[in-house]
């Protein structure tokens, strides 16, 4: 199992074509230009720059055209991880004690690679006065469950504990940042109990496209949302795998967040970062409709998703790159859920119902209008009558 960092990061361990069980994993990785530097324990020094300006991810997909609807209030989302730092600020208030499967090296709470943070960052950063990044669900509630050791290790084994644990804790939406080479038994076994009580995973899809098209999991799992990433300019990033396991693409190259240890921000490039867009979004769905389930709200995703002008899913980019707007407000008829290669895709209203009950009412209100015109030319009609009016 390896982090969704970009370049290689280790490997999965195979042994005479039987898969272990315990698959190491490490998140340590070169970062994008401006990531937050190591110290020589791995842990990140504390972010003290703060960025204002809006980063291309926000400006790309306008999250908060969808916050008029939901924020994403009432969904715990977890964050199966390297701890999610709570003390940081536009994070305060919305990150749970969680749980440390790595209590040596501190509580969920605490993190210090860097990463998990970064990816709660993406997902529920509060909007603040004067700074242009914020997460997509700034009212959804980040559940830590740290799982890496302060060296950046961790095996299949604890991830599927993580994915359990998250489940019996209310997590509606778990995202996993990691990637493991081989499927095993206690991830699959984890991954069908988390699905069993209703509990959407999202999973990066890796950053080893230059060195071999891998299928990774548990992103490759059915009913796992499988997220690749891509650039500024559209295109899937060069080292994001590909395939057809792949579900749906975000934001992930050069993505800032929330850096630990102070209020400042920091860059970085993966898969690891792309998934936390869609997890994000999948709250906002999860908020706003609370009876949908969760292969409700993948059909969702992946249905209102930007889709690209090719046969679908596309092993580059699955059903196209998130929308969380279209995602809280496009209206779906039941049979609108992806088939594969149905082309043409159903047609969206992207009114949202709020939208459509005010366009109701206005209907209702000309019509109410017209009425008073018409018994108001009446009377006059009858009075001039009277007086001889022609």
């Amino acid at each position: 199992m390896r982090g969704g960092r970009g370049g290689r990061a280790g490997a999965g361990l195979l042994a005479g074509g039987t898969v272990l069980t315990a698959l190491t994993a490490t998140l340590i990785g070169p970062g994008a230009p401006g990531a937050a530097a190591a110290t020589a324990q791995n842990c990140q020094s504390p972010a003290k720059t703060v960025i204002a300006t809006l980063p291309w991810a926000q400006t790309l997909l306008a999250p908060q055209r969808a916050w008029q609807f939901t924020t994403g209030a009432n969904v715990t989302v977890a964050v199966i991880d390297s701890g999610v730092d709570a003390g940081v600020p536009q994070l305060k208030g919305h990150v749970l004690p969680g749980l440390s499967l790595d209590t040596a090296d501190g509580p969920a709470t605490a993190d210090c690679l860097g990463h998990g943070t970064m990816v709660a960052g993406i997902i529920a950063a509060q909007p603040v006065s004067g700074i242009g990044f914020a997460g997509v669900a700034p009212g959804a509630v980040i559940l830590p469950i740290r799982v890496y050791s302060d060296t950046g290790t961790t095996s299949s084994e604890d991830m599927a504990k993580a994915i359990v644990a998250a489940t019996g804790a209310g997590a509606k939406v778990i995202n996993i940042s990691a990637v493991a080479q081989a499927s095993s038994p206690d991830l699959a076994t984890a991954v069908q109990y988390a699905q069993a009580h209703d509990v959407l995973i999202v999973a990066s899809a890796g950053n080893d496209n230059q060195q071999a098209d891998e299928v990774t999991y548990p992103a490759a799992y059915p009913g796992v949302i499988a997220v690749g990433s891509i650039t500024a300019a559209g295109t899937v990033a060069q080292t994001s795998e590909t395939g057809g396991f792949i579900d749906l693409v975000a934001p992930g190259d050069t993505i800032l967040s929330l850096g630990i240890g102070g209020p400042g921000h920091v860059y970085d490039s993966g898969t690891s970062f792309a998934a936390p867009f869609v997890a994000a979004t999948a709250a906002l769905v999860r908020s706003y409709y609370p009876t949908l389930t969760a292969p409700q709200v993948k059909a969702r995703l992946e249905t209102t998703a930007d889709h690209p002008a090719k046969t679908l899913p596309d092993p580059q980019y699955g059903w196209g790159v998130i929308d969380p707007y279209r995602a809280v407000t496009a209206i779906l008829t039941p049979a609108a859920a992806p088939v594969p290669g149905a082309i043409p895709l159903p047609q969206l209203n992207v009114h949202s119902p709020a939208s459509a009950r005010h366009l109701s009412l206005g209907f209702a209100g000309a019509a109410g209008a017209l009425v008073v015109l018409v018994l108001t030319c009446s009377r006059l009609l009858a009075r001039g009558r009277e007086r001889g009016w022609r």
